[in-house]
């Protein structure tokens, strides 16, 4: 008998967050919890507002293709779950709750990690830093406040807002030691784009994520007029794209892999891997989400250049408990990840559909 719940949390941020889509003081994100004969795998679809998706459409999606599912054979070997996620879903964030809550789920039960992932681990245990996010602020003293206080000599800032260079030059000057990488989340013109990384070069900044909103030939346009690493994140979701970049826009540095955004750790290393085969760099990333989400990406580490995984960091109560920071990059202890006392309780509480019934 499969059991599954499904059901979203409020998460308050510690700091407001805002990038070149909007400002944010909290997410709500929504949870897949699969159980079978008392062992359980918990997966989570964070909701970004600017994919255009809300929590009760990423809730029925769930809804939707666990039905169709049925009962299935979720603790079997075949048919591979990233098949099964891709047939049953439409989102990718309900595909990578799905995949993640399986793994989890067999994981519990004793069954092996298919053997994409058996050979990976299970993520560093420090020694392998994540950067930390800046969130723009109108006042560039409150940006310093938070990146003195987080502890972090990676420091990724927001950009993509008008004043975005002003402030990371304030940034530069207060810290001159700090690594500085830089996402504008598409929010510069294509005619803007290379004068802002020229001042981005002038101040010794490390990377530059998604800059433009464009095809092949514009970031090409771009990359090859700078020296500064430039990585795709939002233009590329797919091998396909991975492919289609390393062709047309050879100057490109990588890509940004989320578990999340690419359908799940699965899907996320079929991504990378094309990357690495492309000659491309990887930067492993996260949206907006708690421990649950980070765990289910830290298999892919071992593969990549940059890690910037800290998001848990950025919510003002993680409802779980089991990752920290070591070194300043994150990793799980002997006993795993589990849900915290209030989100246990809970779980309790929430009746289960039982799946195929």
């Amino acid at each position: 008998m499969l059991e599954a719940r499904v059901f979203s949390l409020k998460l308050g941020l510690r700091n407001p967050f805002r990038i070149a889509h909007g400002s944010y003081d909290y997410r709500e994100n929504v949870f897949l919890a699969l159980g079978s004969g008392g062992f359980r795998g918990l997966g989570e679809a964070p909701i970004v507002p600017y994919y255009g998706l809300s929590v009760a459409d990423v809730e029925a999606d769930l809804w939707q293709g666990l039905e169709a599912l049925g009962a299935g054979d979720l603790l079997g070997q075949a048919p591979p779950l990233e098949g099964m996620a891709a047939e049953a879903f439409r989102h990718p964030v309900s595909r990578s709750a799905f995949v993640s809550a399986c793994l989890g789920l067999r994981a519990a039960v004793g069954l092996a990690a298919p053997p994409a992932l058996a050979g990976l681990g299970s993520g560093p245990r420090g020694g392998m830093p994540s950067s930390y996010t800046i969130a723009y602020d109108d006042d560039p003293g409150a940006m310093v406040a938070v990146a003195r206080a987080c502890g972090f000599d990676r420091l990724k800032v927001k950009a993509g807002i008008p004043g975005d260079i002003e402030r990371i030059t304030y940034l530069r000057q207060a810290l001159p030691g700090a690594i500085l990488r830089v996402d504008a989340n598409q929010g510069w013109s294509l005619a803007e784009a290379p004068g802002k990384l020229r001042a981005l070069e002038a101040l010794g900044v490390e990377l530059v994520e998604e800059p433009i909103k464009g095809g092949p030939a514009d970031f090409e346009a771009l990359a090859g007029a700078t020296s500064l690493p430039i990585l795709l994140d939002e233009s590329v979701r797919s091998a396909e794209d991975v492919r289609r970049f390393a062709r047309e826009a050879p100057s490109v540095a990588g890509i940004v892999v989320k578990t999340a955004k690419n359908g799940g750790p699965l899907a996320s290393l079929a991504l990378a891997q094309a990357a690495r085969e492309a000659g491309q760099r990887v930067m492993l990333s996260c949206m907006v989400e708690t421990s649950l989400g980070v765990a289910a990406a830290l298999p892919l580490a071992s593969l990549c250049a940059w890690l910037d995984l800290d998001a848990p960091l950025l919510i003002a109560e993680d409802p779980f408990v089991g990752l920290s920071y070591v070194d300043q990059g994150p990793c799980l202890g002997e006993g795993g990840l589990r849900p915290g006392p209030g989100l246990e309780s809970r779980l309790s509480d929430l009746a289960p559909r039982v799946l195929g019934a």
